[in-house]
């Protein structure tokens, strides 16, 4: 029920896409949602709202309803930007339920006794928030509410399963500043437009980092109890716009320091089918090779990854044709190219043979955390040879196999290590028909392993 009447005070949200232009176009000259609006409504007086202001019935409404109120200098200031702590207090107000206060907070940038922490407490499996450098959650309470941040809000509200539903192509043709919406927005804003949730402007633009004005919000508010042209609720089934009542909101606290884990008195049931949320290792603004804070990076194809032991994400990154190495670096939220140069030329003599291998002609194939020595390898391909370096922390040889059959075919099954020095991986020669598995240590040749031979640690 908490989460059916959050969303009927949302489905009119869809009111902000249609209103909310530049500071001087009139929203109200936009958009077929506006042709209803209040009948009868109480008179409010403001100094800076004449009664001919588009939104004056509005806020008439919403003030009425103590959604919203004035200031004490008898202003209402209609065109003042929305905040996104305002913005989650008056969705909680409007949907009728109780924000309690809390002894614990979601977000870093929120202080339990700050005036808004119980109202964003309260919705913030609906609003977005940011993962910061260092790991921590951040809600920017004080940063203007965008038209993107609430139209994935919407979706979430309305139980669009994203993952599955979500057709990019809709809004990138539809819209001039497609790549202004954010990488992580792009799918609800797409299931939102398909949806007749959210539209966009008559200059071919959905504008999505444009904030909101208070009388804006007070238009999206009404139309919140009145209007909606798809009820769906949370988990299906249909629900009408009545006047909400006032349900308490499920509250989860965190668990205490000093209970046993591992023999919980009481199992909690969940009311509902339990919510997830997962971090994107890049923000991105499309494919391609680009360094910098997630937000900014561009990957192409992700085609293997490992984590070391202090959180830092190494990945194979599978662009012009060639897989290129790259690190999500934790202690400062970048990601950054490990450029494959002279440090990884090789040298091989034994017996009075020498072999240059030259960092040009290395292929990266596949990476590997070892958890005993803390640090990562790279397999990777040069003409026939395997060899295997360490690449973090430092750039050296490791272990090489210059025995191995070239073959464009070849793919590597697993790369792992049994211990601080020793290695094993397999390799399988499609064109061949035939499987290999190495082993060797660092410092050392790997050799072929007979097919019978089993390793147990």
């Amino acid at each position: 029920m908490v989460h059916k009447k959050i969303a009927s005070a949302l489905i009119a949200i869809l009111m902000i896409f249609t209103l909310t232009g530049t500071m001087f176009a009139a929203p109200v000259e936009y958009g077929e949602e506006l042709q209803n609006m209040p009948q009868n409504t109480p008179t409010v007086s403001f100094t800076d709202l004449p009664n001919t202001h588009w939104a004056y019935k509005y806020i008439a409404e919403m003030v009425n309803k103590k959604v919203l109120e004035g200031y004490p200098d008898h202003k209402f200031r209609p065109d003042n930007t929305i905040s996104r702590a305002e913005f989650a207090t008056i969705i909680v107000k409007a949907a009728g339920l109780q924000a309690k206060k809390v002894n614990y907070s979601s977000f870093s940038d929120v202080k339990v006794t700050d005036w808004y922490s119980p109202w964003i407490e309260t919705a913030k499996d609906y609003l977005t928030g940011y993962r910061a450098a260092n790991g921590e959650y951040i809600y920017n309470p004080t940063a203007p509410a965008l038209r993107e941040d609430i139209t994935v809000a919407i979706v979430k509200l309305k139980g669009y399963d994203a993952a599955r539903l979500a057709n990019r192509s809709i809004i990138e043709a539809m819209f001039k500043d497609y790549e202004g919406i954010s990488e992580s927005a792009k799918d609800y804003v797409a299931i939102a437009v398909e949806n007749g949730l959210v539209s966009g402007y008559p200059d071919e633009t959905f504008r999505p980092q444009n904030s909101i004005t208070r009388a804006e919000a007070a238009a999206l508010l009404w139309r919140a109890f009145m209007y909606g042209n798809d009820n769906k609720g949370v988990g299906g089934g249909d629900q009408s716009t009545t006047t909400p009542t006032t349900p308490t909101p499920p509250v989860t606290q965190p668990a205490s320091p000093t209970t046993n884990p591992s023999t919980p008195s009481h199992p909690q049931q969940p009311s509902q089918a339990a919510k997830f949320s997962v971090d994107t290792l890049v923000g991105g603004m499309g494919a391609g090779i680009v360094d910098g804070p997630v937000r900014q990076a561009k990957i192409s194809s992700v085609k293997g990854m490992t984590l070391d032991g202090d959180g830092n994400i190494f990945f194979l990154d599978s662009a012009d044709n060639k897989n290129k190495v790259r690190k999500f670096n934790k202690s400062n939220g970048t990601v950054e190219t490990i450029t494959i140069d002279r440090s990884f030329d090789w040298d091989y003599r034994k017996d009075g043979k020498a072999v240059h291998y030259d960092y040009t002609k290395l292929i990266p194939k596949k990476l590997v955390y070892n958890q005993a020595s803390n640090k990562v390898y790279l397999l990777g391909m040069n003409d026939a040879s395997e060899l295997i370096y360490e690449i973090y922390p430092t750039v050296q040889m490791a272990v090489y196999n210059l025995n191995s059959y070239r073959s464009i075919y070849k793919s590597y099954n697993f790369f792992q290590f049994l211990n601080d020095k020793t290695l094993v991986y397999a390799e399988t020669e499609s064109d061949r028909g035939e499987s290999f598995v190495y082993q060797g240590e660092t410092g050392s040749e790997a050799t072929r392993m007979p097919r019978a031979t089993i390793i147990l640690e």
